[in-house]
């Protein structure tokens, strides 16, 4: 199994209330197959709230190819069926905090691209926080 992925046809309700503060309304990323709206993935980021605590899967990483991830799910800009990836909890915790290598940023491009899909149609990679080379441009800030 590839580690990006389509999941076509596997009953992800877009509309589910985000796990964490119950927002409802967009079609919120999912983390190990709950909802999590983006206020309440950087708050995870910034540790606030209670920490995500899930069980790794045996998968290999879409960025370094370590084993033990987690699902990250995604609905791309103008496609009907959503993506998942799978992440090692560092390089999700780099994802959530806009805060990839700009080695991993070219890496996961090259897997979503063979996958079909630009980075563009990934709220977490767009061009709002990356750069054409993959440089970090609006990371989430730590608490001081």
């Amino acid at each position: 199994m590839s580690s990006v992925r389509v999941v076509a046809g596997a009953g992800v309700d877009p509309g589910a209330a985000c796990c964490r503060c119950r927002a409802v309304g967009c079609h919120w990323d999912r983390l190990a197959g709950r909802a999590v709206c983006p206020d309440c993935q950087e708050g995870l980021v910034r540790g606030e709230g209670d920490p995500l605590i899930e069980k790794a899967e045996p998968r290999d990483c879409a960025v370094c190819g370590r084993r033990g991830t987690v699902r990250f799910l995604t609905f791309p800009l103008h496609e009907p069926e959503p993506v998942e990836i799978d992440l090692c909890p560092h390089h999700l915790r780099e994802l959530l905090g806009r805060r990839l290598t700009a080695r991993a940023f070219r890496r996961l491009r090259r897997r979503l691209n063979l996958a079909g899909f630009a980075v563009e149609q990934v709220f977490l990679l767009h061009e709002a926080f990356y750069s054409e080379a993959g440089e970090a441009l609006r990371p989430v800030r730590h608490p001081s």
